[in-house]
């Protein structure tokens, strides 16, 4: 009959039969929604091709590039530089014959005014976020030779009007350093940290000798200053170090400090050849009896240095060693100068104010010591090369 069920052991007619081939799977899940793939014969996924880079305009592509300065830049440093030697002019003008001389004072208030101003809008209107090293630019040197020119100003102003040297050294040096730190914390260039070390340095000597000034004899001159400009350079570069200029501010101290350094040992040469040609001599005078006596003025001054001399070679050496590390941890190049710097001034100038009879054992001694640190030196980037070839298991 045409009604009849098929029998049990019959596939209903949309079900494959078990055991046959050529059946098809059914379509997989959807899977989350992204960028269309295409399918192999194989049911392997293929990502479609990346898509090609976009090309820059025509006018994007000869845009500055927003990491240099740029035009910026260069109309920025001829400006500041005319303006500084306007200011350059007017203080040493202004008491040319010791008088205030109004002409030349108004240009170097208005070339300051100028100076200042500019930094000033360039803080307020030019973004950081937008534009930061365009900002930078107009912010750092306008401003920092703006306030060497109100320091320069402020000293010719009040030449005439009864302010110590004492007083005058306060005042600038606090006004230069905090002034300084105001255009840091706009712009974060170093070119302020080193405006502000020479604030602080003002401040520094002047404190120094009004503390002990009049303590200093002869015979401990050299070796307060030298242990002054140790104190001071190392503070300097400690304190710097907290700034993310940690190397600028240390390298400029440390530069200043070969200086003094080499200037202290200048001195006691120059002191020493003073000293021959134009020093007490013995003289001779007639007695009663007519036989001779010596004299010789009992206050003649000492120019004796070997104590002086190997105290600021010690101090030298502690001055050598701190740059040679803080090279080697910040892998600064200016440390480095300093650290070849000071013994390769220094000492020669020690020798000659030691008056070495044969100096040829000093050459000797610091060739090798020099020698000797460089074979280790040597034998360590040997060992460092040779464990960055190894291959790690």
């Amino acid at each position: 009959m045409d009604d009849q069920a098929p029998a049990p052991d019959q596939p209903a007619p949309d079900q494959p039969a078990p055991g046959a081939t050529g059946a098809v799977p059914p379509p997989p899940p959807p899977g989350p929604a992204g960028p269309a793939t295409v399918v192999a014969d194989d049911a392997t996924p293929v990502p479609p091709p990346p898509p090609p880079p976009p090309t820059p305009a025509p006018a994007e592509a000869d845009r500055e590039k927003p990491g240099r300065p740029g035009l910026v830049g260069a109309l920025t440093t001829v400006g500041v530089g005319l303006l500084a030697a306007a200011v350059v002019l007017s203080t040493w003008n202004s008491r040319a014959d010791g008088d205030l001389d109004w002409s030349n004072y108004f240009v170097g208030l208005g070339a300051t005014a100028v100076l200042v101003l500019v930094a000033l809008v360039a803080v307020v209107v030019v973004r950081r976020k937008h534009d930061p090293v365009a900002r930078g630019e107009l912010v750092t040197w306008p401003g920092v030779v703006g306030i060497l020119g109100v320091a320069a100003m402020l000293a010719v102003g009040v030449a005439d009007q009864g302010w110590t040297d004492d007083y005058l050294a306060y005042v600038e040096g606090g006004l230069v350093t905090a002034l300084a730190v105001l255009g840091y914390l706009a712009s974060r260039r170093a070119a302020y940290v080193v405006t502000a070390i020479g604030g602080v340095a003002i401040l520094y000597v002047q404190g120094f000798d009004d503390l002990f000034g009049d303590s200093l004899d002869e015979d401990s001159t050299v070796i307060t200053v030298a242990l002054a400009v140790t104190v001071f350079v190392v503070g300097v570069t400690v304190l710097g170090w907290l700034l993310p200029t940690r190397a600028i501010s240390g390298v400029v101290v440390g530069v200043a400090g070969v200086v003094a350094f080499a200037a202290l040992m200048v001195g006691m040469l120059a002191a020493q050849a003073f000293a021959g040609f134009f020093g007490p001599t013995e003289m001779m005078f007639g007695t009663e009896d007519g036989s001779t006596a010596d004299f010789a003025p009992p206050s003649s001054p000492s120019f004796d240095f070997d104590n002086d001399v190997w105290v600021v070679l010690g101090l030298a050496a502690l001055l050598t060693v701190f740059w040679a590390l803080a090279a080697a941890w910040t892998g600064n190049s200016g440390f480095t100068i300093a650290a070849i710097l000071m013994p390769a001034i220094v000492v020669p100038l020690a020798v000659a104010v030691l008056t070495v009879e044969h100096p040829t054992w000093w050459g000797a001694a610091v060739a090798a010591g020099g020698a000797v640190l460089l074979a280790l030196g040597g034998l360590l980037g040997r060992s460092r090369a040779r464990s960055a070839a190894e291959p790690a298991y």
